[in-house]
């Protein structure tokens, strides 16, 4: 009996230790999980973006979900709120807020934003990108030229 229940306090510590250490970008599961706005599965690697808030973690299948996600969710205090993004280049997770963002992309959602680590000619930072994500046509009216 002390057997199985060292046992079992073993396998506790190990899975209790293995989960999601409440920061940081979190795993999604590409070609399983679906994105937190649109509800498409996350396919594309380049183009993710996750938000953590309130304890939970929100997945998106292209960084334009996240930010009209975001837009929609009542109260939510931005700089309380992990925001994480693809690099479209590396395929690492950077810090939303500090990457810029090349337009011109053939994205999921056709959002036409990925995400790299240092500014290039044309690319935006954060503030700039959120702003012309909040500007453009919704999906499914023509879009703006």
């Amino acid at each position: 009996m002390r057997m199985r229940a060292l046992l079992a306090l073993v396998i506790a510590s190990l899975v209790l230790g293995c989960g999601d250490p409440g920061h940081g970008p979190a795993a999604i599961a590409f070609g399983r999980d679906a994105c937190a706005h649109c509800a498409m599965v996350i396919s594309d690697k380049r183009f993710a973006m996750q938000v953590r808030s309130g304890g939970r973690v929100h997945r998106f299948d292209d960084p334009g979900c996240a930010i009209e996600w975001l837009d929609q969710q009542p109260g939510q205090g931005a700089g309380a709120t992990e925001l994480w993004v693809m690099d479209e280049d590396r395929q690492e997770w950077l810090d939303a807020r500090s990457a810029f963002y090349r337009p011109g992309q053939r994205t999921p959602m056709a959002y036409g934003f990925g995400a790299i680590a240092a500014p290039e000619n044309g690319s935006l930072d954060f503030d700039a990108f959120r702003r012309r994500i909040r500007e453009r046509e919704r999906p499914g009216s023509r879009t703006q030229p």
